[in-house]
C-alpha cells in the first residue's frame, strides 16, 4: 500500500477509536505518539477532525444514506456496522469511510515531501469549522468534542467550537459549561468568555458567564485566567491569574481579575447533578438564579423582600415546587402572574 494511503487508514482507525467510548489513557498515549512521529499523521488526523466537525451540520438521514453501503463493505478505518447506530455515529462513519475511500475528494491530499506540507500548513490552520452548541431554559447537555474533550453544558447556554490544526477554540456565549479537557500541549485549549479568556492544555474547570462576569472555578489540573479589557479601559489592577484545584476567580466588566479565592465545589457544580444548592443566600440572588431555568422570570416585590435569606437544595427540573416550597421557608406569598411570570410578595 502507497504511504499516504497507509497513513490515512491509519489516521482514520485511530479517529474511531478515539470517538468509540472506549478510548483509554494508554490509547491516548499511544496515538499521540503516532501523532507526534510524523507531521503527514498529524495533518491527516486533522483533516478527519474537520470533516467530523463538517458532518455535525448534514441531516442524519442523509449521514445514514452515506454511510450505509460503505459501513457494509468492512472498511479497516471504520467501527464494525453493529456500533453504527444514528446521529454522531453515522457522522464518524463517513468520515472514517469518506477518510480511507475517497482520500483527496473529501481531505486535503496528502503529499510525500515536507515541502508540501509546509505549503499547505497555512491554510489549515486558518481554516476551522466552527460548530455550535447550545441548550434550552431548564435542559443540560454533555457533547463530547472531536479531540475527546468533555464538555457539559448547563442551562440556557450556548457555546462555539472551533478547531484548528494548531489550537482549540471555544467560545462561551452565554450561560455555564463545565469542561473536562483532554492534554494535548502541541494545541492549548482556549475559551473565549467576552471579556475573559481562559487557556489549558489538560484539566477540568467551570465556566459561567452571565450578564457581564465571567466566573471561573477549577475541579483539577491549572488554568490561567485573563481579562481582556476594553479599548477605552485605564486598567491598573490585576488582568490575569493562575488557578489550581479548589480556586476560583471572577473576571469583572471593567477588565480586571478579582483576588483569587477558595471556591465550594459542591456548591458551584451542584448544577451538574441537576441541584441548585443555596447557603445564606439573598433571595434577589436566588430568584435570578431560578429564572435561568425557566421560560418565564421570576421577581421580588421589593428589596426588603430581595434581602431575606434562604439556606436549601432545590431540583432544577421542577422550579415550580422549589417556588411553592418558599413561604415555608420564608415569610413571602409566591403568585403566578398572567404572563406566566412569577412574583414573591411580603405576607
Amino acid at each position: 500500500m502507497p504511504a499516504p494511503e497507509r497513513i490515512r487508514e491509519d489516521a482514520a482507525r485511530w479517529f474511531a477509536r478515539a470517538h468509540s467510548g472506549e478510548f483509554s489513557d494508554a490509547d491516548r498515549a499511544a496515538r499521540d505518539a503516532w501523532l507526534a512521529a510524523d507531521p503527514l499523521h498529524r495533518a491527516e488526523y486533522s483533516a478527519l477532525d474537520r470533516v467530523w466537525q463538517a458532518a455535525a451540520t448534514v441531516p442524519s438521514a442523509r449521514l445514514r444514506a452515506l454511510a450505509a453501503p460503505a459501513a457494509a463493505g468492512g472498511t479497516a478505518g471504520c467501527l464494525a456496522a453493529n456500533r453504527l447506530a444514528t446521529g454522531r455515529w453515522m457522522a464518524l462513519a463517513c468520515v472514517c469511510v469518506l477518510g480511507v475511500a475517497l482520500g483527496a475528494m473529501m481531505l486535503p491530499a496528502v503529499g510525500p515531501t515536507s515541502e508540501h506540507l509546509a505549503q499547505r500548513a497555512p491554510s489549515a490552520a486558518a481554516t476551522a469549522q466552527v460548530q455550535e452548541i447550545s441548550t434550552r431554559p431548564g435542559e443540560r447537555r454533555t457533547v463530547t468534542l472531536t479531540d475527546g474533550t468533555v464538555v457539559e453544558l448547563n442551562t440556557r447556554t450556548r457555546i462555539q467550537v472551533a478547531f484548528t490544526v494548531t489550537q482549540r477554540n471555544v467560545t462561551l456565549m452565554d450561560g455555564e459549561a463545565m469542561f473536562s479537557v483532554t492534554h494535548d500541549a502541541s494545541r492549548p485549549f482556549v475559551v473565549e468568555a467576552g471579556i475573559g479568556r481562559i487557556t489549558v492544555t489538560g484539566t477540568r474547570f467551570d465556566v459561567r458567564r452571565v450578564a457581564k462576569t465571567i466566573d471561573v472555578a477549577v475541579e483539577s489540573g491549572a488554568v490561567k485566567v485573563e481579562a481582556i479589557p476594553p479599548r477605552t479601559s485605564r486598567v491598573s489592577a490585576e488582568t490575569s491569574a493562575l488557578l489550581t484545584k479548589g480556586l476560583g476567580t471572577q473576571v469583572r466588566p471593567d477588565g480586571t481579575v478579582a483576588p483569587v479565592r477558595a471556591v465550594d465545589l459542591s456548591t458551584a457544580l451542584a448544577w451538574r447533578d441537576g441541584k441548585l444548592v443555596f447557603r445564606n443566600a439573598a433571595l434577589a440572588d436566588v430568584v435570578k438564579e431560578v429564572s435561568l431555568y425557566r421560560t418565564s422570570p421570576v421577581i421580588v416585590a421589593n428589596d426588603a423582600v430581595g434581602q431575606l435569606r434562604l439556606t436549601s437544595v432545590f431540583g432544577t427540573d421542577n422550579t415550580d415546587a422549589l417556588l411553592a416550597a418558599l413561604p415555608k421557608f420564608l415569610p413571602v406569598e409566591v403568585e403566578t402572574l398572567a404572563d406566566g411570570s412569577v412574583k414573591i410578595s411580603s405576607k
